[in-house]
């Protein structure tokens, strides 16, 4: 007996596999549109959610010498074919800025929203509604989501929510991460209390629910070099504590191309989970995520940010077998 179990041991950690996490990187879905028109140079910070069969993504544009907030509706794949629409009632009062949109359904009240910001007070976060998303002249003109008390800049707003609260992520000077809560009877209305939670960031806080599972992932966006890359943060509870998970998620040498196929991006920056569903509670699978993400190839990456040219795409995570001796298992 002392001799079969020795055996399964030694058979038990010949067999025993790694796991090297590596994320798939699929051709750009959606590029800038033709020169002289409002996003000509790049298509920024989506947010996308599948409703009533179509995918339907909001963005930032920059074209024409402005940032604004455009939206198209289609296939996951005919997005770069779909009509772009610029959201011009969706600006600030004292230019026309507005972006870094998310959209939800906020299920007590059915209603879609858009949380966003503008420059009226240094990046002010602000909010406008729909009850047709499909409508992109139906959204209302941006309302503040709370009053600014500071000169510190806030940036990238996010909204995510549980059975009881509302809770405003930002980041703020660049580095820190703060939160604001409201009641979810009380919402969009009633955020206070900002208290820090996680530093160590560059900007755009995401935030999500795992689905099936009593845990929150927080990514986020480094800026190492002059080169952007998402991390990693987790909690069981959105008020934290936040736990650091790795400042090296879907990065760098973990992108791979299919053989033969086209180099887009060599980088990731401010990019969206796809979600499970689309209401306030924000799900995704974690165990097969899937990153929209804007990109730009290193050899694009120079000059003014304003001019950089990006695109949108989707990456998967795949992991890779190997047994003990490094050898793939296929």
């Amino acid at each position: 007996m002392r001799i079969l179990a020795l055996w399964a041991i030694q058979l038990f950690s010949v067999c025993t596999c790694v796991g090297q996490t590596q994320w798939m990187v699929n051709p750009s879905i959606f590029t800038p549109g033709p020169a002289g028109t409002f996003d000509e140079t790049a298509v920024k910070d989506p947010s996308i959610v599948f409703f009533d069969g179509n995918w339907h993504l909001f963005y930032t544009s920059r074209g024409l010498g402005e940032y604004q907030m455009a939206y198209a509706a289609s296939s996951l794949n005919e997005l770069n074919k779909a009509k772009r629409t610029v959201l011009k009632q969706l600006r600030g009062e004292k230019s026309s800025y507005a972006a870094a949109p998310q959209v939800f359904y906020f299920q007590p009240q059915k209603t879609w929203y858009l949380i966003y910001q503008t420059t009226d007070t240094n990046y002010q976060p602000v909010y406008s509604t729909t009850q047709t998303i499909e409508n992109p002249q139906s959204w209302t003109a941006p309302k503040p989501v709370v009053q600014k008390n500071e000169k510190a800049k806030w940036i990238d707003f996010w909204v995510i929510c549980n059975d009881t609260t509302a809770f405003l992520f930002y980041t703020r000077s660049h580095w820190d991460v703060y939160v604001q809560t409201t009641a979810l009877k009380d919402f969009p209305d009633g955020f206070g209390n900002p208290q820090k939670v996680f530093s160590g960031v560059h900007e755009a806080i995401h935030v999500y629910k795992v689905k099936d599972k009593p845990e929150y992932h927080m990514f986020y966006e480094l800026n190492i070099d002059k080169e952007r890359n998402f991390g990693l943060a987790k909690a069981n509870h959105l008020a934290g504590p936040w736990e650091k998970v790795t400042d090296y998620y879907a990065t760098g040498s973990q992108l791979k191309y299919p053989e033969n196929a086209e180099v887009w991006t060599e980088e990731v920056s401010h990019g969206e989970l796809i979600r499970s569903g689309y209401d306030q509670r924000l799900e995704y699978d974690a165990d097969k995520p899937q990153y929209l993400i804007q990109g730009i190839l290193k050899r694009d990456h120079h000059g003014p940010y304003p001019e950089l040219v990006w695109k949108l795409g989707v990456i998967e995570k795949k992991t890779e077998s190997k047994n003990a001796s490094g050898e793939k298992i296929k």
